[in-house]
């Protein structure tokens, strides 16, 4: 039976409990009122359900009767083309439509890698802390696979994503970067980043931010912040004292919440 023949009517949405970019597609999906079904599973492991889906190695993937839609900027165009009215996530003018993909796509580029890198960096070598986060909602035999590899699998994100103190600090001074800039856009007072609707630019920015603003009502319960290492409270600290730390969490205040 092939992938297609398996998949519900309703989509499936293959994502792994913390990564913030399947927050993004799952947030897009969530305003768009379409309806979806989501299959969580542990870093490693969802290589496999991807590959059975027919995707490839990275999620989020939306598995649907006619298709796989991978990349999370491909999911909110799909999401918003069968979005309820009012809901939708981009404008409908071009130029309008165009300038909040520039948005998006610098968000996807410059905050969601350095922000990953950022906060795996401080978590890693936390086994007790991490594996909760990365396990959430994860099927019962991930959640106790996990725990035994998780050593090698530590090794294997480290390299994968090339994780180690340089690149961290670095990754720090880039999402700083990017929330003053976003500060500036905010400065005049604006309630959204693009018009006068809330849309795809503040789902991107509000949901890649959110591990470095320590958002309370983030995918995944996270711990308190006095548990995680001193680095990744100041970075959180700092991230939160700009405008644009202060909108991440009142986009998750005022609109995720719904």
């Amino acid at each position: 039976m092939s992938a297609r023949e398996r998949t519900p009517e309703r989509p499936t949405l293959i994502t792994i409990p913390l990564s913030h970019f399947c927050e993004k597609a799952r947030w897009g999906l969530d305003h768009a009122r379409v309806p979806y079904v989501e299959k969580r599973h542990a870093p490693l492991f969802h290589m496999n359900a991807v590959r059975r889906a027919g995707g490839r190695r990275r999620v989020p993937v939306l598995v649907t009767r006619d298709s796989i839609i991978e990349d999370s900027t491909n999911l909110m165009l799909w999401a918003n083309a069968r979005a309820e009215s009012g809901r939708e996530l981009y404008p409908e003018q071009a130029d309008a439509r165009e300038e909040v993909l520039a948005l998006e796509d610098h968000f996807d580029k410059e905050l969601g890698p350095c922000v990953r890198t950022a906060i795996y960096f401080y978590i890693l070598p936390l086994p007790k802390l991490t594996i909760p986060l990365l396990t959430d909602g994860a099927p019962l035999h991930q959640r106790l696979l996990i725990r035994p590899i998780f050593r090698p699998l530590r090794k294997l994100m480290r390299s994968a994503m090339s994780i180690d103190e340089e690149s961290a600090s670095r990754s720090i001074e880039r999402v700083m970067r990017v929330m003053e800039t976003v500060s500036d856009r905010l400065a005049d007072g604006r309630r959204y980043l693009h018009g006068d609707r809330f849309g795809a630019a503040d789902i991107s920015f509000a949901s890649l931010a959110a591990p470095a603003v320590w958002v309370p009502d983030y995918a995944v319960p996270l711990p308190r912040l006095d548990q995680v290492p001193a680095g990744l409270q100041k970075l959180v600290r700092d991230a939160r004292a700009t405008r644009a730390g202060e909108f991440c969490f009142r986009m998750y205040r005022d609109e995720r919440r719904r």
